[in-house]
């Protein structure tokens, strides 16, 4: 039977501990290339005839994927104290029983293998992510916008989905388009290329400012990309590289965006941004949920698929470990889109989302409950007796926010009827987003008025 990809790293675990115990197995660094070969580097001197038969051993076992040259080696292996001292700088891995410091190699997504970063301590900011579209998150985030615009703050809305763009659309009449948007940076910005003024070439001021403090959007399209269409696709193939520094350091896209809110947060301009993320596990995920240390709000239906689709996301972050004083997961709410009226169905799929990050609640700062391999049992979802099997004392306390249903939205176009933006129209359906958002920024000026003192 061959070995497949889930296979292969609890099966090099075995094999190691089947020789020597856990010990050196935790002790050692396991490197899986961009192919998803394995192999191990053991922090100590083997005798070579032994080397040899566990080079066998592993390549017989692991099939392909097994180095194909070295699979295992030890201490006298050229580069070793490298890489094993690049290991111990890793969280732990649990798989199964076992603990492994894995180096994963990547070509694309390495920033998902990055720790969480600090909360964001300048500006407030709030990231819309989803799994799936067409669950309102782009909406919610222009209605975001003009409630904090009527509250006198003043805003910095950010497109960063791409393939699917909408911010600018939904937030910038056509005369206020700027030159240059969002995929336009990140081209520039992997060849050394931006400066002052293709900064202020990013951004055009929202329709949204007239009637409350400047709403300033960063479109993921600008001007001259719609002028030239031939080069978007062109654009994109490059607007995920990751660039080598000068000094050999990489450069993912996380560094970019995160040089970029560093750049407008030094003009003192805004009071809070706003970020749309593109849907999916896209590599640019990993970005605004683990790297800017902002508010993440997860955008879901009550549906299977849904929980199905973040269940795979928490077995990510469950990699990560917190701290307590600035806890990561306590920047992740998830929101109820097109919620029902029933408030007892709302709390059903309140439920059902707390349930998400029970696993991260269960397990300690070493993460020895941890497995990190999603079988096909973990999408067998018994959708109406999950809910009374979970424990309360397994759930962190995460927000749950519900927008309701609302016909209304579902052709939304402000820049057509801008009566869609006043408040009376989106007060009701909107309220337990707006209301958690405000409380997060008022938090957030008080502690900067505490530290101004």
């Amino acid at each position: 039977m061959k070995i497949r990809f889930d296979d292969s790293l609890p099966r090099l675990c075995e094999l190691i501990c089947a020789w020597s115990g856990n010990d050196l197995l935790s002790r050692s660094a396991v490197v899986r290339d961009a192919g998803g070969r394995l192999a191990i580097v053991l922090p100590v001197n083997v005798d070579e005839l032994k080397l040899e038969e566990l080079k066998d051993s592993i390549r017989a076992s692991l099939g392909a994927y097994a180095r194909p040259d070295d699979p295992i080696v030890d201490t006298a292996y050229p580069g070793a104290q490298r890489l094993l001292e690049e290991a111990s700088r890793q969280a732990v891995t649990k798989v199964g029983p076992y603990s492994v410091r894995l180096l994963d190699r990547r070509v694309v997504g390495s920033d998902w293998l990055r720790s969480p970063a600090a909360t964001a301590t300048e500006v407030p900011r709030f990231v819309f992510s989803s799994l799936k579209g067409g669950v309102g998150r782009s909406t919610a985030l222009c209605i975001v916008a003009a409630h904090m615009s009527r509250k006198g703050l003043r805003v910095l809305a950010i497109d960063f989905d791409l393939e699917a763009p909408g911010i600018g659309t939904m937030l910038l009449d056509e005369t206020e388009l700027p030159d240059y948007g969002m995929l336009d940076y990140l081209v520039e910005a992997n060849l050394a290329n931006v400066d002052d003024d293709f900064v202020t070439e990013l951004t055009g001021d929202s329709f949204l400012g007239a009637s409350g403090a400047r709403v300033t959007v960063i479109p993921a399209i600008g001007r001259r990309t719609l002028q030239n269409p031939e080069n978007a696709l062109a654009k994109l193939a490059r607007a995920y590289l990751e660039s080598t520094q000068e000094d050999g350091a990489l450069k993912t896209i996380t560094d970019q965006l995160s040089e970029l809110l560093d750049k407008f947060d030094s003009l003192d301009a805004y009071d809070v941004v706003l970020i749309d993320g593109r849907a999916g596990l896209h590599e640019t995920a990993a970005s605004l949920i683990l790297g800017i240390g902002a508010e993440v709000l997860l955008f879901g239906l009550d549906q299977p698929q849904t929980f199905q689709g973040y269940r795979l996301l928490m077995g990510q972050l469950d990699r990560y470990p917190s701290d307590a004083s600035d806890d990561w997961r306590d920047r992740i709410s998830f929101v109820h889109a097109k919620a029902p009226d029933s408030s007892s169905e709302r709390e059903e799929a309140a439920s059902r989302f707390h349930a998400l990050l029970s696993r991260q609640a269960a397990n300690d700062e070493d993460h020895a409950e941890y497995d990190p391999d999603l079988t096909e049992n973990d999408f067998d979802l018994e959708w109406e007796e999950s809910v009374d099997d979970i424990q309360s004392d397994d759930l962190l306390d995460v927000e749950v926010l519900h927008v309701l249903e609302d016909t209304r939205y579902r052709a939304f176009d402000p820049v057509s009827d801008r009566r869609i933006l006043e408040s009376r129209a989106y007060a009701d359906a909107f309220s337990s987003l707006l209301q958690y958002v405000d409380s997060v920024v008022v938090g957030a000026a008080a502690e900067e008025e505490i530290e101004d003192r």
